[in-house]
């Protein structure tokens, strides 16, 4: 008996289970490129509970030593214990080695993007929705590239479903920025991997102390009167389209005390009053949302953990291979300037299409501007509106020929679907004069057109089926004799697959033309 109590005395206690910690799903290197960890990002999305189930990843991004892992780790102790009926979920202090790593001090502790491995489970509309904690470091630091900080800020909102955007203080002309700039890098890359790109945003403003109106309606009181003051000078509609949207919400939360603030590793005790029951039921009204916050892709379409994961592996390549012009802050205000100079030229220039396009419906008016002057008149606009964005534009001039270049290119690919929808209509209005001519119908068009504009019909139908410019001159009669000869012409043309014979007063008299070119042309026309 004695020996038996030796060995067991002797026998090592069963080792604890290890405590799970974040891992890192996205690193930078010296060289500032993003780096993907597609295993660890896998082992996340694509195990076998969560592959086929969707998911909702809730992320987070933020100035440094904000606050945003210690967040993280509360939000992470509500997902885990919320089945309990009071708010001792947050009392469960001895949680803290299975967590997001914070600290106080000058330096973070985590860097890059990382990622709660366990899924944790909430109902939704349609069955279970796994839960994943993204956590954003070094995403708005100064010690890291600017640039490189928006590319991970980035990642982490196409990687989520539900974005949290810490704010201290209070929404400053760098938070617009910041958000501007996130929302116009995320829809350009979202098209790319066909993902929503901003689902949901929570402007999350720490320490707030302007009034003492805290919580969600402070918050709604404040977005309020964040949009009145960006509604007052132009530039901002970007921003401003994404707080009205239905899916922001604000919430301000006080300040935590100083108690707090003073120690590493700070306690529910030492928190304020009013900062631990706004924290609380901040953290809840997440969790309570999840379920119907899942992850979809641009069409709204609800995504699996497995298509998610699909998706979200080019991102980083396609990051890396973009260079946004973002090396400090002097450099993305700069950016930023320009971008509002390129978005207000572009929709001018859409302005004068559409006006363009407006005053060409009628037939006369139409037919008054050839398709050569139009393109002339649309491209001489586009010259004039590129110099003037030139004028405007800020930065080196390597950049501004860059981005003017760009502008050419989107410009030029707007004037030229526009051309192309003029040249139908101008071909159908030439058409549709011509073939006024069954009959005497095109006398009739003559008359009310006038000889010169019956004439200029004459002309272009034949040029348009010829491809050979025929003088009005050449024409012979206008009215009715154009009415008949072009009459004529269309009947023969449906004839005829190669070649045509014209009579005297339509092209020279036994001339032969090559009109084959021109058939899908008459097809589309009259077919």
């Amino acid at each position: 008996m004695v020996e038996k109590i030796i060995e067991m005395e002797q026998k090592a206690p069963p080792a604890l289970p290890e405590p799970i910690k974040a891992v890192q799903v996205m690193d930078v290197d010296k060289d500032q490129h993003l780096l993907t960890n597609e295993e660890a990002l896998s082992c996340c999305l694509e195990q076998e509970t969560v592959r086929s189930s969707p998911v909702c990843l809730i992320s987070i991004i933020g100035e440094q030593r904000s606050g945003k892992s210690f967040l993280m780790s509360h939000m992470l102790r509500q997902l885990r214990h919320q089945k309990a009926s009071d708010n001792s979920w947050m009392t469960w202090e001895e949680e803290a080695e299975s967590s997001f790593p914070f600290q106080d001090g000058m330096d973070t502790v985590t860097k890059g993007v990382w990622m709660w491995p366990q899924p944790l489970w909430v109902q939704g509309p349609q069955g279970k929705v796994a839960v994943f904690l993204v956590d954003t470091e070094g995403s708005l630091d100064l010690q890291q590239h600017m640039e490189t900080s928006i590319k991970l800020c980035v990642f982490s909102i196409l990687l989520s479903s539900y974005q949290i955007f810490n704010i201290s203080s209070k929404f400053k002309r760098s938070e617009e920025d910041y958000l501007e700039m996130f929302i116009k890098v995320t829809r350009e890359v979202g098209d790319t991997c066909n993902l929503n790109p901003l689902q949901h945003l929570d402007p999350l403003v720490r320490d707030w102390q302007l009034f003492h109106d805290y919580g969600a309606e402070g918050g709604r009181k404040y977005l309020d009167h964040i949009q009145a003051n960006l509604r007052k000078s132009p530039g901002h509609d970007t921003v401003l389209q994404v707080l009205q949207a239905e899916t922001t919400q604000c919430y301000l939360l006080p300040h935590p005390g100083m108690r707090f603030i003073g120690k590493s590793e700070g306690t529910l005790a030492d928190m304020s009053e009013p900062f631990r029951h706004h924290l609380r039921a901040y953290v809840t009204g997440v969790v309570d949302s999840a379920g119907t916050s899942f992850r979809t892709n641009s069409k709204g379409n609800m995504l699996t953990g497995g298509e998610l994961m699909e998706r979200i592996k080019g991102i980083s390549q396609y990051l890396n291979n973009k260079n946004y012009g973002f090396s400090s802050p002097c450099t993305m205000v700069k950016s930023f300037a320009n971008i509002r100079t390129v978005q207000r030229i572009k929709e001018k220039y859409s302005e004068f299409l559409q006006e363009q396009d407006e005053s060409t419906q009628d037939m006369v008016q139409c037919l008054k501007v050839k398709l050569s002057k139009m393109r002339q008149h649309l491209n001489q606009k586009l010259q004039d509106f590129k110099q003037k964005c030139e004028a405007e534009l800020q930065g080196k001039e390597a950049q501004k020929q860059e981005i003017l270049k760009e502008l050419e290119k989107d410009l030029g690919e707007k004037m030229e679907a526009y051309l192309k929808k003029y040249q139908k209509r101008y071909r159908k209005k030439i058409m549709m004069a011509g073939l006024a001519v069954g009959g005497s119908a095109l006398a009739l068009a003559g008359g009310a057109i006038g000889a010169v504009t019956a004439g200029m019909i004459a002309a272009e139908v034949a040029y348009i089926a010829t491809g050979t410019a025929v003088g009005a001159g050449g024409l012979g009669a206008v009215g009715a004799g154009v009415g008949a000869a072009v009459a004529r012409f269309v009947a023969r043309r449906k004839t005829q697959n190669t070649t045509v014979h014209y009579s005297k007063g339509i092209a020279g008299e036994g001339e032969v033309i090559d009109d084959s070119e021109n058939m899908p042309l008459l097809r589309g026309v009259n077919g």
